[in-house]
């Protein structure tokens, strides 16, 4: 079961005022979402599972995603593409999973990966949260 938070992500650079962002993140059951260097840090209370970042830009293909995990080492790679997402879920060892993806959010783009923390179902969980980002309408 997930639940819904209201994040307010903060974006922008230095030289400039950040402006506010609303951020949809459907967290699941017993996870937190914090705010860390500009992005969320997100998971169960007390391990961080997954970071995501707010950049600008346009959203890669699911193969460039994958000749930069695969050139880290990353094997069993499987592609994932839709309008306005890519994402790849990989291999590092056996047991030990991972994921790079990228979602369009309004007129931003969020990179989601995974942190070594994360146990193989929470990928499957992170990645979902990833793919169902949404901007929060007042």
């Amino acid at each position: 079961m997930s639940r819904w938070l209201l994040a307010a992500v903060l974006a922008g650079c230095a030289q400039k005022p950040a402006a506010p962002v609303g951020l949809r993140v459907p967290l699941t059951e017993g996870w937190v979402a914090t705010p860390q260097g500009g992005g969320l840090a997100v998971g169960p209370k007390g391990r961080v599972v997954a970071s995501l970042e707010l950049r600008g830009g346009d959203v890669p293909r699911a193969a460039e995603l994958s000749r930069a995990v695969t050139s880290e080492g990353a094997t069993q790679v499987l592609l994932d593409e839709g309008e306005g997402y890519a994402a790849v879920r990989y291999t590092l060892a056996p047991g030990r999973d991972g994921f790079l993806a990228v979602k369009r959010v309004g007129g931003r783009t969020v990179w989601c990966s995974s942190t070594a923390n994360a146990k193989n179902e929470e990928v499957d969980d992170a990645l979902a949260l990833c793919r169902s980002l949404a901007t929060e309408t007042p």
